[in-house]
């Protein structure tokens, strides 16, 4: 191109050549960017037109416009240095009909700027070059339709053979290796992907595992760890071995990283969690104070709730008072004559908030708390029975299995005597995990790192950020006059 042409002395026009090809394409169809290029500086020679600039992108799929060549063209066309863009095929510029033809409308047109395609042989400039244009875009799009339902099939197929559909955007926790056609663990995302189910299960919030993954340097293929990302995860069935297709599932071939029963208590907190949101957004007014539902009155059993001291007309003093003394809502009154302790909830608050800051100024006070719950429960005691019956039940079987293996019992024999030993310890060991529940959904590290972000969200201010880290640390409060009861879940 000679830079030193004067375009404003001749009366000539200038175009732009626009050149796009993705990967496959150059390999199956023969677009390749040194093909397209040739064929278009021959026509524009033969139009006697002047090459103002050649604008390429190589790579780039049509499917849309974000691309560097085609938005330098743009920013060019909008300065008014370009009379005609000329493109070897109409789905060189792009594959979708609406795309097309704001390009064309709205950008090229718009800008006083013609628009040429080369191998269907029509120009913008005339009237019939603008009919056809519409024509062309929709054969254009029909055939990028066409291409995603083949797609589309293509998926389906993998799904039912236990395969992962492909694309770029591999899953976490897995690498796709092109050689088996296969989805391979990757084991520092898969312990990643375990810790959020676990921490996840234990009622930590997103914000807060996104703040103690960040702090531990966690980081996976894609990134830092965000709530949207782990919403995601802890919904893919990928992760316990299933392929998801539409709405279609199939075995896997790939390795499970996530335990079946501990994905499924997932998704029951999920739906729960869902089913609260629902509710609440239905609602008029959430609540508003940090404690707001998580107080219960320890005489009667009913629920603590806010309420104005309507005495006080100059000064309303708010309170948290039980509902049964208070009579505020007859459905949600347990003991008509309950005395419990009206608190401010200034007072209140303090109290709560004063136990985690000490939590926080010293670790080891959890471990005080812990023993304290320990030695008031026999939790201890009953585990280790279990465990000492479970012991035998498992003993009782080996034996039976013995007498089979030397022909001592039949196995229907075997099956009678062993069938009611497995559903008597399945109920043990049912029990046993209830019991190791009790005794903490927190663990002592996670509760440490908890304590500690404390006062810095509460100088936040921010009441649902404050409502969400206390629904993490404990289960609820109970108030006995002036006994304050915080059931911890690390406790």
């Amino acid at each position: 191109m000679d830079t030193n042409i004067d375009f404003n002395a001749r009366n000539v026009l200038r175009v732009a050549l626009y050149i796009r090809v993705s990967t496959q394409e150059q390999a199956n169809e023969g677009y390749s960017v040194g093909e397209q290029t040739d064929r278009l500086k021959k026509y524009a020679e033969a139009m006697h037109w002047d090459i103002y600039k050649i604008y390429v992108d190589p790579g780039y799929s049509g499917g849309n416009t974000d691309r560097p060549g085609l938005n330098e063209l743009i920013k060019d066309v909008k300065t008014g240095v370009i009379d005609k863009v000329v493109v070897y095929k109409l789905d060189r510029l792009s594959r979708s009909q609406k795309d097309t033809l704001i390009l064309i409308e709205d950008v090229f047109l718009a800008n006083k700027t013609d628009f040429v395609s080369m191998s269907e042989n029509f120009d913008t400039s005339s009237p019939i070059g603008r009919a056809v244009l519409g024509l062309l875009a929709v054969f254009a799009q029909l055939e990028r339709d066409q291409i995603k339902e083949r797609m589309g099939m293509g998926k389906g197929a993998r799904a039912k053979e236990g395969k992962w559909h492909g694309g770029n955007v591999q899953p976490i926790g897995y690498n796709y290796n092109p050689a088996t056609d296969l989805l391979e663990v990757n084991e520092y995302e898969a312990l990643q992907v375990n810790e959020l189910f676990d921490l996840f299960l234990q009622g930590m919030q997103y914000r807060t595992m996104e703040r103690l993954f960040e702090e531990k340097g966690y980081r996976h293929k894609h990134g830092l760890w965000q709530p949207k990302t782990m919403k995601q995860v802890l919904r893919n069935v990928l992760y316990i071995g299933i392929i998801r297709h539409n709405d279609e599932t199939h075995p896997g071939l790939h390795t499970p990283i996530v335990d079946k029963a501990k994905f499924e208590k997932a998704q029951k907190l999920l739906d729960a969690r869902q089913e609260q949101y629902a509710k609440h957004t239905r609602k008029t007014t959430g609540f508003t104070t940090p404690l707001g539902g998580m107080l219960m009155c320890k005489q009667c059993g009913a629920k603590y709730a806010k309420q104005h001291n309507s005495r006080i007309k100059e000064n309303p003093q708010m309170w948290y008072m039980c509902y049964s003394r208070s009579k505020k809502s007859k459905a949600m009154i347990k003991d008509p004559n309950c005395r419990n302790k009206n608190w401010k909830v200034e007072h209140l608050e303090k109290v709560v908030f004063d136990e985690i800051k000490k939590l926080a100024l010293d670790p080891s006070y959890i471990s005080t708390v812990i023993q304290d719950k320990n030695d008031r429960t026999d939790n201890p005691n009953k585990i280790d029975l279990l465990n000492k019956e479970i012991e035998k039940i498992d003993n009782q079987i080996s034996r039976f299995m013995d007498l089979y293996g030397i022909g001592k019992f039949t196995i229907d024999q075997v099956s009678s005597k062993i069938d009611p030993l497995n559903n008597q310890k399945a109920g043990l060991v049912k029990e046993l995990e209830n019991l190791k529940g009790d005794s903490g959904d927190l663990t002592k590290e996670n509760a440490i790192k908890l304590v500690k972000s404390f006062e810095p969200v509460l100088e936040r201010g921010d009441l649902e950020e404050i409502r969400s880290l206390l629904a993490s640390l404990f289960y609820y409060i109970e108030i006995d006059d002036e006994d304050v009861y915080i059931h911890w879940k690390f406790a």
